[in-house]
Protein backbone atom coordinates (compact mmCIF):
# COMPACT_ATOMS: atom_id res chain seq x y z
CA UNK A 1 0.00 0.00 0.00
CA UNK A 2 2.61 2.66 1.16
CA UNK A 3 4.63 2.17 -2.12
CA UNK A 4 1.59 2.84 -4.04
CA UNK A 5 0.57 5.85 -2.29
CA UNK A 6 3.97 6.91 -2.36
CA UNK A 7 4.05 6.80 -6.36
CA UNK A 8 0.69 8.79 -6.51
CA UNK A 9 2.34 11.24 -3.92
CA UNK A 10 5.86 11.86 -5.97
CA UNK A 11 3.59 12.94 -9.15
CA UNK A 12 5.38 16.51 -10.05
CA UNK A 13 3.31 19.48 -8.94
CA UNK A 14 1.49 21.09 -11.05
CA UNK A 15 1.97 24.85 -11.38
CA UNK A 16 -0.82 27.30 -12.59
CA UNK A 17 0.45 29.93 -14.71
CA UNK A 18 -2.64 32.80 -14.39
CA UNK A 19 -4.83 33.93 -12.10
CA UNK A 20 -8.86 33.09 -12.93
CA UNK A 21 -10.82 30.37 -13.74
CA UNK A 22 -8.85 29.77 -17.05
CA UNK A 23 -6.02 28.45 -15.04
CA UNK A 24 -7.69 24.77 -15.39
CA UNK A 25 -6.93 25.00 -19.37
CA UNK A 26 -3.05 24.73 -18.65
CA UNK A 27 -3.60 21.72 -16.13
CA UNK A 28 -3.13 18.97 -17.59
CA UNK A 29 -5.41 16.85 -13.97
CA UNK A 30 -7.94 19.40 -14.89
CA UNK A 31 -7.83 18.56 -18.59
CA UNK A 32 -7.91 14.65 -18.00
CA UNK A 33 -11.20 15.17 -15.63
CA UNK A 34 -12.75 17.58 -18.09
CA UNK A 35 -12.19 15.16 -21.13
CA UNK A 36 -13.42 11.71 -19.01
CA UNK A 37 -16.24 13.84 -18.47
CA UNK A 38 -17.07 13.95 -21.68
CA UNK A 39 -16.20 10.57 -22.97
CA UNK A 40 -18.31 9.23 -19.82
CA UNK A 41 -20.98 11.26 -20.64
CA UNK A 42 -20.43 10.42 -24.62
CA UNK A 43 -19.99 6.66 -23.91
CA UNK A 44 -23.04 5.70 -21.79
CA UNK A 45 -25.41 8.57 -23.90
CA UNK A 46 -26.73 10.20 -20.91
CA UNK A 47 -29.21 12.68 -21.74
CA UNK A 48 -29.05 15.76 -19.32
CA UNK A 49 -26.43 14.52 -16.74
CA UNK A 50 -26.75 15.76 -13.76
CA UNK A 51 -24.98 14.75 -10.16
CA UNK A 52 -26.10 15.17 -6.98
CA UNK A 53 -23.55 16.23 -3.42
CA UNK A 54 -24.57 16.49 -0.27
CA UNK A 55 -22.77 19.72 0.30
CA UNK A 56 -21.87 21.04 3.59
CA UNK A 57 -23.80 24.25 4.08
CA UNK A 58 -20.55 26.45 4.68
CA UNK A 59 -19.98 26.62 1.13
CA UNK A 60 -23.34 27.32 -0.36
CA UNK A 61 -22.25 30.92 -1.00
CA UNK A 62 -18.87 29.40 -3.01
CA UNK A 63 -19.17 25.78 -4.59
CA UNK A 64 -21.89 26.84 -6.86
CA UNK A 65 -19.68 28.95 -8.48
CA UNK A 66 -17.88 25.96 -9.66
CA UNK A 67 -20.67 23.93 -9.91
CA UNK A 68 -21.73 26.08 -13.06
CA UNK A 69 -18.55 26.19 -14.37
CA UNK A 70 -18.62 22.18 -14.25
CA UNK A 71 -21.61 22.13 -16.45
CA UNK A 72 -19.84 25.28 -19.02
CA UNK A 73 -17.33 22.62 -19.43
CA UNK A 74 -18.78 19.12 -19.31
CA UNK A 75 -22.76 19.33 -20.11
CA UNK A 76 -23.49 17.85 -16.79
CA UNK A 77 -25.43 19.53 -14.07
CA UNK A 78 -25.73 19.67 -10.83
CA UNK A 79 -27.98 19.02 -8.27
CA UNK A 80 -26.56 20.88 -4.47
CA UNK A 81 -28.40 19.66 -1.18
CA UNK A 82 -26.38 21.76 1.51
CA UNK A 83 -26.72 20.36 5.17
CA UNK A 84 -25.09 21.66 7.95
CA UNK A 85 -21.52 19.51 8.38
CA UNK A 86 -22.70 18.12 12.14
CA UNK A 87 -25.57 16.17 10.62
CA UNK A 88 -24.00 15.11 6.87
CA UNK A 89 -22.17 12.07 8.65
CA UNK A 90 -25.59 10.84 10.25
CA UNK A 91 -27.19 11.14 6.61
CA UNK A 92 -24.16 9.18 4.72
CA UNK A 93 -25.21 6.72 6.85
CA UNK A 94 -28.67 6.94 6.82
CA UNK A 95 -27.89 6.59 2.67
CA UNK A 96 -25.84 3.41 3.89
CA UNK A 97 -28.88 1.72 5.14
CA UNK A 98 -31.59 3.18 2.24
CA UNK A 99 -29.38 2.44 -0.44
CA UNK A 100 -31.55 5.60 -2.86
CA UNK A 101 -28.49 6.43 -5.27
CA UNK A 102 -29.79 10.25 -4.62
CA UNK A 103 -26.60 11.31 -3.93
CA UNK A 104 -23.21 10.77 -6.25
CA UNK A 105 -21.07 12.85 -4.26
CA UNK A 106 -20.17 13.48 -0.07
CA UNK A 107 -18.72 16.37 1.12
CA UNK A 108 -17.38 16.00 4.43
CA UNK A 109 -13.73 15.45 6.43
CA UNK A 110 -11.34 12.86 6.08
CA UNK A 111 -12.50 10.94 9.36
CA UNK A 112 -15.62 10.35 7.70
CA UNK A 113 -14.34 8.20 5.50
CA UNK A 114 -13.58 5.35 7.72
CA UNK A 115 -17.22 4.93 8.90
CA UNK A 116 -18.63 5.69 5.69
CA UNK A 117 -15.79 3.10 4.30
CA UNK A 118 -16.46 0.59 6.98
CA UNK A 119 -20.42 0.63 5.86
CA UNK A 120 -19.81 0.78 1.83
CA UNK A 121 -21.37 4.23 1.30
CA UNK A 122 -18.46 5.44 0.32
CA UNK A 123 -16.48 3.98 -2.97
CA UNK A 124 -13.11 3.43 -3.45
CA UNK A 125 -11.66 5.87 -6.20
CA UNK A 126 -8.52 3.55 -6.66
CA UNK A 127 -9.80 2.33 -10.18
CA UNK A 128 -10.65 6.07 -11.95
CA UNK A 129 -7.46 7.27 -10.51
CA UNK A 130 -5.81 5.10 -12.41
CA UNK A 131 -6.85 6.44 -15.02
CA UNK A 132 -7.07 10.09 -14.08
CA UNK A 133 -4.08 10.37 -12.08
CA UNK A 134 -4.97 13.30 -9.68
CA UNK A 135 -1.78 14.88 -8.94
CA UNK A 136 -0.74 15.54 -4.68
CA UNK A 137 2.32 16.95 -5.11
CA UNK A 138 3.05 19.48 -2.76
CA UNK A 139 0.82 18.51 -0.15
CA UNK A 140 2.76 17.92 3.22
CA UNK A 141 2.30 13.74 4.36
CA UNK A 142 0.50 14.35 6.75
CA UNK A 143 -2.68 15.70 4.67
CA UNK A 144 -1.81 13.63 2.30
CA UNK A 145 -1.79 9.97 3.35
CA UNK A 146 -5.62 11.17 4.96
CA UNK A 147 -7.10 10.61 1.99
CA UNK A 148 -6.18 7.27 2.37
CA UNK A 149 -8.34 4.54 4.22
CA UNK A 150 -6.95 0.91 4.91
CA UNK A 151 -4.43 1.68 1.63
CA UNK A 152 -7.75 2.58 -0.84
CA UNK A 153 -8.69 6.11 -1.99
CA UNK A 154 -11.41 6.98 -0.25
CA UNK A 155 -11.87 10.99 -0.24
CA UNK A 156 -9.66 13.79 -1.85
CA UNK A 157 -9.21 16.87 -0.07
CA UNK A 158 -9.27 20.39 -0.99
CA UNK A 159 -8.77 22.57 2.35
CA UNK A 160 -5.53 22.57 4.79
CA UNK A 161 -7.93 22.77 8.16
CA UNK A 162 -4.30 22.09 10.56
CA UNK A 163 -5.00 24.87 12.80
CA UNK A 164 -2.96 27.23 13.92
CA UNK A 165 -2.42 30.83 16.13
CA UNK A 166 -3.02 34.29 15.12
CA UNK A 167 -1.78 36.70 17.93
CA UNK A 168 -2.51 40.69 17.35
CA UNK A 169 0.40 41.82 15.98
CA UNK A 170 -0.52 45.82 16.67
CA UNK A 171 -0.54 44.56 20.07
CA UNK A 172 2.45 42.21 20.04
CA UNK A 173 4.48 45.35 18.65
CA UNK A 174 3.34 47.41 20.56
CA UNK A 175 6.72 49.35 22.27
CA UNK A 176 4.68 49.82 26.11
CA UNK A 177 3.42 46.24 25.93
CA UNK A 178 6.67 44.65 24.37
CA UNK A 179 8.77 46.55 27.68
CA UNK A 180 6.17 45.30 30.42
CA UNK A 181 6.22 41.78 29.10
CA UNK A 182 9.65 41.75 28.75
CA UNK A 183 10.27 43.25 32.18
CA UNK A 184 7.97 40.44 33.44
CA UNK A 185 9.39 37.66 31.40
CA UNK A 186 12.59 38.49 30.53
CA UNK A 187 11.81 38.23 26.63
CA UNK A 188 9.71 40.30 23.75
CA UNK A 189 6.13 39.00 23.18
CA UNK A 190 5.52 37.21 20.24
CA UNK A 191 4.72 33.28 18.61
CA UNK A 192 5.37 31.10 21.94
CA UNK A 193 6.96 27.97 21.13
CA UNK A 194 4.62 26.07 23.83
CA UNK A 195 1.07 25.85 24.87
CA UNK A 196 2.27 26.75 28.24
CA UNK A 197 3.36 29.94 26.90
CA UNK A 198 0.32 30.62 24.74
CA UNK A 199 -1.30 30.22 27.98
CA UNK A 200 1.14 32.95 30.03
CA UNK A 201 0.47 35.55 27.15
CA UNK A 202 -3.41 34.83 27.52
CA UNK A 203 -3.37 35.70 30.82
CA UNK A 204 -1.16 39.06 30.75
CA UNK A 205 -2.66 40.22 27.41
CA UNK A 206 -6.07 39.31 29.28
CA UNK A 207 -7.96 43.13 29.49
CA UNK A 208 -10.92 44.60 31.45
CA UNK A 209 -13.12 46.90 29.61
CA UNK A 210 -12.73 50.43 30.35
CA UNK A 211 -8.54 49.94 31.15
CA UNK A 212 -5.82 51.73 29.55
CA UNK A 213 -3.07 49.70 28.92
CA UNK A 214 0.14 50.48 26.58
CA UNK A 215 -1.42 53.89 25.56
CA UNK A 216 -4.88 51.69 24.27
CA UNK A 217 -8.15 52.31 26.04
CA UNK A 218 -10.19 49.57 25.69
CA UNK A 219 -13.59 50.08 24.95
CA UNK A 220 -14.62 46.24 25.37
CA UNK A 221 -13.18 43.23 26.99
CA UNK A 222 -10.27 42.09 25.15
CA UNK A 223 -9.47 37.96 26.27
CA UNK A 224 -6.51 36.40 26.67
CA UNK A 225 -7.14 33.69 24.29
CA UNK A 226 -9.97 32.28 21.58
CA UNK A 227 -10.38 29.00 20.45
CA UNK A 228 -13.17 25.91 20.03
CA UNK A 229 -13.96 24.44 23.24
CA UNK A 230 -17.45 22.99 23.09
CA UNK A 231 -18.57 19.67 22.26
CA UNK A 232 -17.93 18.98 18.44
CA UNK A 233 -14.99 20.75 18.62
CA UNK A 234 -13.08 20.12 21.54
CA UNK A 235 -11.54 16.89 19.88
CA UNK A 236 -10.17 18.91 17.23
CA UNK A 237 -8.07 20.88 19.29
CA UNK A 238 -7.06 18.64 21.90
CA UNK A 239 -4.47 16.30 19.82
CA UNK A 240 -2.27 19.50 20.22
CA UNK A 241 -1.81 18.77 23.71
CA UNK A 242 -1.05 15.44 23.46
CA UNK A 243 1.68 16.28 21.02
CA UNK A 244 3.72 13.47 20.84
CA UNK A 245 1.61 11.07 22.02
CA UNK A 246 -1.02 8.92 20.25
CA UNK A 247 -4.23 7.87 21.34
CA UNK A 248 -3.95 4.14 22.13
CA UNK A 249 -1.20 1.58 21.97
CA UNK A 250 -1.08 -1.06 19.46
CA UNK A 251 -3.22 -3.45 21.07
CA UNK A 252 -5.83 -0.38 21.80
CA UNK A 253 -5.49 0.11 24.93
CA UNK A 254 -6.23 4.12 25.27
CA UNK A 255 -3.47 5.96 26.55
CA UNK A 256 -5.09 8.67 28.34
CA UNK A 257 -4.51 8.12 31.84
CA UNK A 258 -1.30 8.28 31.39
CA UNK A 259 1.12 11.19 32.90
CA UNK A 260 0.91 12.72 29.10
CA UNK A 261 -3.04 12.38 29.04
CA UNK A 262 -3.96 13.38 32.23
CA UNK A 263 -1.79 16.45 32.04
CA UNK A 264 -3.14 17.18 28.59
CA UNK A 265 -6.85 17.53 30.03
CA UNK A 266 -5.27 19.45 32.72
CA UNK A 267 -4.22 22.06 30.56
CA UNK A 268 -6.75 22.03 27.77
CA UNK A 269 -9.48 22.87 30.75
CA UNK A 270 -7.31 25.52 32.02
CA UNK A 271 -6.92 27.76 28.61
CA UNK A 272 -10.54 27.91 29.20
CA UNK A 273 -10.86 30.83 32.04
CA UNK A 274 -8.65 33.03 29.57
CA UNK A 275 -11.51 32.92 26.56
CA UNK A 276 -15.19 34.86 26.47
CA UNK A 277 -17.80 32.95 29.34
CA UNK A 278 -19.70 31.41 26.93
CA UNK A 279 -17.08 29.55 24.32
CA UNK A 280 -18.08 26.33 25.58
CA UNK A 281 -21.61 27.09 23.10
CA UNK A 282 -19.39 28.60 20.21
CA UNK A 283 -18.49 27.42 16.36
CA UNK A 284 -17.05 29.00 13.66
CA UNK A 285 -20.59 31.67 13.21
CA UNK A 286 -19.82 32.97 16.38
CA UNK A 287 -15.66 32.64 16.61
CA UNK A 288 -14.60 34.16 13.45
CA UNK A 289 -16.73 37.58 13.64
CA UNK A 290 -15.90 37.72 17.59
CA UNK A 291 -11.95 37.39 16.25
CA UNK A 292 -12.78 40.23 13.42
CA UNK A 293 -14.42 42.37 16.22
CA UNK A 294 -11.09 42.78 17.62
CA UNK A 295 -12.16 41.27 21.44
CA UNK A 296 -9.42 39.00 21.68
CA UNK A 297 -5.67 38.77 21.86
CA UNK A 298 -5.49 35.75 20.22
CA UNK A 299 -6.85 32.63 18.26
CA UNK A 300 -6.89 28.89 17.41
CA UNK A 301 -9.16 28.20 14.69
CA UNK A 302 -8.76 26.98 11.14
CA UNK A 303 -6.49 28.97 8.46
CA UNK A 304 -9.16 30.60 6.97
CA UNK A 305 -9.63 32.57 10.13
CA UNK A 306 -6.90 34.22 8.86
CA UNK A 307 -9.06 35.53 5.33
CA UNK A 308 -11.88 36.32 7.34
CA UNK A 309 -10.01 38.95 9.10
CA UNK A 310 -8.44 40.52 6.33
CA UNK A 311 -11.34 40.07 3.70
CA UNK A 312 -14.70 40.65 6.25
CA UNK A 313 -16.42 44.45 5.74
CA UNK A 314 -16.91 44.00 9.39
CA UNK A 315 -13.11 42.74 10.66
CA UNK A 316 -11.40 45.39 12.66
CA UNK A 317 -7.98 43.21 12.55
CA UNK A 318 -7.20 43.64 9.26
CA UNK A 319 -3.58 44.15 9.07
CA UNK A 320 -3.14 43.53 12.82
CA UNK A 321 -2.91 39.87 12.24
CA UNK A 322 0.56 38.12 13.39
CA UNK A 323 0.17 34.27 12.06
CA UNK A 324 1.95 31.54 14.58
CA UNK A 325 3.09 28.10 14.33
CA UNK A 326 0.80 25.91 16.39
CA UNK A 327 2.59 26.03 19.88
CA UNK A 328 4.04 22.39 21.07
CA UNK A 329 4.23 20.26 23.82
CA UNK A 330 7.85 19.63 26.00
CA UNK A 331 8.73 15.65 25.49
CA UNK A 332 11.54 14.26 27.00
CA UNK A 333 13.68 17.90 26.40
CA UNK A 334 12.23 18.27 23.30
CA UNK A 335 9.45 20.42 21.52
CA UNK A 336 6.99 18.75 19.65
CA UNK A 337 4.27 20.56 17.19
CA UNK A 338 1.06 18.92 16.48
CA UNK A 339 -1.02 21.09 14.21
CA UNK A 340 -4.26 18.39 14.18
CA UNK A 341 -6.33 19.04 10.51
CA UNK A 342 -9.50 19.57 12.32
CA UNK A 343 -11.72 19.54 9.57
CA UNK A 344 -10.19 19.72 6.10
CA UNK A 345 -13.13 19.44 3.74
CA UNK A 346 -12.97 16.99 1.17
CA UNK A 347 -15.32 14.70 -1.81
CA UNK A 348 -16.29 10.70 -1.68
CA UNK A 349 -18.60 8.82 -3.99
CA UNK A 350 -21.19 7.03 -3.38
CA UNK A 351 -21.14 3.78 -3.70
CA UNK A 352 -24.78 3.82 -4.88
CA UNK A 353 -24.26 6.51 -7.32
CA UNK A 354 -25.64 5.85 -10.91
CA UNK A 355 -22.69 7.27 -12.21
CA UNK A 356 -19.62 6.96 -9.74
CA UNK A 357 -16.94 7.46 -12.56
CA UNK A 358 -18.97 10.99 -13.37
CA UNK A 359 -18.57 11.59 -10.12
CA UNK A 360 -15.13 10.88 -9.84
CA UNK A 361 -14.30 13.07 -12.78
CA UNK A 362 -15.80 15.82 -11.12
CA UNK A 363 -14.06 15.44 -7.91
CA UNK A 364 -10.33 14.76 -9.69
CA UNK A 365 -11.10 18.20 -11.33
CA UNK A 366 -12.18 20.11 -8.46
CA UNK A 367 -9.37 19.17 -6.54
CA UNK A 368 -6.69 19.60 -9.61
CA UNK A 369 -4.12 22.29 -8.41
CA UNK A 370 -5.39 24.92 -10.27
CA UNK A 371 -9.12 24.39 -9.78
CA UNK A 372 -8.37 23.83 -6.38
CA UNK A 373 -6.23 26.72 -6.03
CA UNK A 374 -8.84 29.32 -7.57
CA UNK A 375 -11.18 27.89 -4.86
CA UNK A 376 -8.70 28.63 -1.91
CA UNK A 377 -8.85 31.99 -3.27
CA UNK A 378 -12.40 32.48 -3.20
CA UNK A 379 -13.73 35.68 -1.76
CA UNK A 380 -16.75 33.53 0.28
CA UNK A 381 -14.76 30.55 0.07
CA UNK A 382 -13.17 28.01 3.37
CA UNK A 383 -10.98 26.24 1.63
CA UNK A 384 -7.78 26.84 2.99
CA UNK A 385 -3.88 26.56 1.25
CA UNK A 386 -2.31 23.30 1.82
CA UNK A 387 -0.20 22.99 -1.03
CA UNK A 388 3.26 24.46 -2.82
CA UNK A 389 1.50 25.53 -6.02
CA UNK A 390 -1.26 27.99 -3.69
CA UNK A 391 2.09 30.25 -3.54
CA UNK A 392 1.71 30.65 -7.02
CA UNK A 393 -2.14 32.69 -7.07
CA UNK A 394 -2.04 35.88 -6.94
CA UNK A 395 -5.68 35.57 -5.68
CA UNK A 396 -4.41 33.22 -2.25
CA UNK A 397 -2.16 35.55 -1.67
CA UNK A 398 -4.34 39.22 -1.52
CA UNK A 399 -6.90 37.05 0.61
CA UNK A 400 -4.49 35.61 3.07
CA UNK A 401 -1.14 37.41 2.83
CA UNK A 402 2.67 36.27 2.20
CA UNK A 403 3.26 35.68 5.53
CA UNK A 404 0.14 34.12 6.56
CA UNK A 405 1.35 31.66 3.43
CA UNK A 406 4.82 31.02 4.50
CA UNK A 407 3.74 30.15 7.75
CA UNK A 408 0.82 27.84 7.32
CA UNK A 409 2.65 25.80 4.64
CA UNK A 410 5.34 25.74 7.34
CA UNK A 411 2.70 24.54 9.60
CA UNK A 412 1.63 21.88 7.40
CA UNK A 413 4.52 19.88 8.27
CA UNK A 414 3.38 19.22 11.80
CA UNK A 415 -0.29 18.68 10.32
CA UNK A 416 -1.70 15.41 11.50
CA UNK A 417 -5.20 13.39 11.46
CA UNK A 418 -7.51 13.49 13.26
CA UNK A 419 -8.93 9.70 14.41
CA UNK A 420 -8.98 7.22 11.15
CA UNK A 421 -10.47 4.68 12.16
CA UNK A 422 -14.31 3.40 12.70
CA UNK A 423 -16.35 4.97 15.84
CA UNK A 424 -14.33 7.73 15.33
CA UNK A 425 -17.53 10.00 16.40
CA UNK A 426 -18.25 7.97 19.21
CA UNK A 427 -14.60 8.09 20.61
CA UNK A 428 -14.73 11.85 19.97
CA UNK A 429 -18.57 12.59 21.79
CA UNK A 430 -16.98 10.71 24.80
CA UNK A 431 -13.81 12.88 25.31
CA UNK A 432 -15.16 16.05 24.49
CA UNK A 433 -18.05 15.60 26.84
CA UNK A 434 -15.58 14.32 29.79
CA UNK A 435 -13.54 17.99 28.78
CA UNK A 436 -16.66 19.68 28.94
CA UNK A 437 -17.19 18.18 33.47
CA UNK A 438 -13.29 19.51 33.64
CA UNK A 439 -13.97 22.66 32.08
CA UNK A 440 -17.01 23.26 34.09
CA UNK A 441 -15.33 22.19 36.95
CA UNK A 442 -17.82 18.94 37.88
CA UNK A 443 -14.93 16.66 37.48
CA UNK A 444 -11.21 16.04 37.56
CA UNK A 445 -8.28 15.45 35.35
CA UNK A 446 -7.67 12.36 36.56
CA UNK A 447 -11.20 11.46 36.94
CA UNK A 448 -12.39 12.23 33.27
CA UNK A 449 -9.49 10.43 32.18
CA UNK A 450 -10.77 7.27 34.12
CA UNK A 451 -13.82 7.86 32.58
CA UNK A 452 -12.58 8.87 28.60
CA UNK A 453 -10.48 5.06 28.96
CA UNK A 454 -13.76 3.54 30.05
CA UNK A 455 -16.10 4.74 26.92
CA UNK A 456 -13.65 4.23 24.36
CA UNK A 457 -12.70 1.10 25.28
CA UNK A 458 -16.30 0.23 25.35
CA UNK A 459 -16.28 1.35 21.37
CA UNK A 460 -13.50 -0.68 20.72
CA UNK A 461 -15.68 -3.88 22.16
CA UNK A 462 -18.82 -2.67 20.25
CA UNK A 463 -17.20 -2.36 16.59
CA UNK A 464 -14.76 -5.48 17.76
CA UNK A 465 -11.35 -5.47 18.98
CA UNK A 466 -9.18 -7.47 16.71
CA UNK A 467 -10.96 -5.54 13.65
CA UNK A 468 -9.94 -2.14 15.38
CA UNK A 469 -6.29 -2.76 16.24
CA UNK A 470 -5.54 -4.28 12.75
CA UNK A 471 -7.41 -0.53 11.58
CA UNK A 472 -5.40 0.94 13.88
CA UNK A 473 -1.97 -0.50 13.27
CA UNK A 474 -2.84 0.54 9.74
CA UNK A 475 -3.85 4.00 10.52
CA UNK A 476 -0.37 4.51 12.53
CA UNK A 477 1.81 3.16 10.09
CA UNK A 478 0.51 5.26 6.77
CA UNK A 479 1.97 8.07 8.71
CA UNK A 480 -0.94 10.46 9.13
CA UNK A 481 -0.46 11.00 12.48
CA UNK A 482 3.41 11.39 12.57
CA UNK A 483 3.99 9.93 15.92
CA UNK A 484 4.66 5.57 15.54
CA UNK A 485 3.72 3.01 17.93
CA UNK A 486 5.99 1.75 20.92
Amino acid sequence: MKGALLKVLGLAVVLALAAGPARAASDPVAERAVQGAKDYVKKKNLQNPQLTILLSSLYNNSFPDYAKKWTELTGVKFNIVPLGYTDIPAKIMAEAVAKTGQFDIFNDFPYAAPDGMGAKVVRAMDDFAKVGKPDFGGVAPGLAYQQYYQGKLAIMVLDGDHLMLVLRKDIVENPQAKAEYRAKFGKDPGCPATLKEWEQMAAFFQTKKGQTRWGMKFEQDLYGSLAYRSINFSYRHFPMYMAGSLYFDKDMKPLITTPAGVQAIKDFASSVKYMPPDVQGWGTPQIYPFWGSGQAFSVMSFPSIVGFGNANPKSTVKGKQLPCLVPGVERDGKLVRRAPQAAGTGYMVSNYSKNPELAYWFIQWFTSPSVGDDAIAHPKGFWDPFRQSNFNHAGIEKKFGKDFLSVTMENSKSAVSLLMIEGNYEYFNILDKNLADVMNGNATAEEAAKKIEAGWNKVTADIGRPYQIKAWRQSVESGIYLDKLK
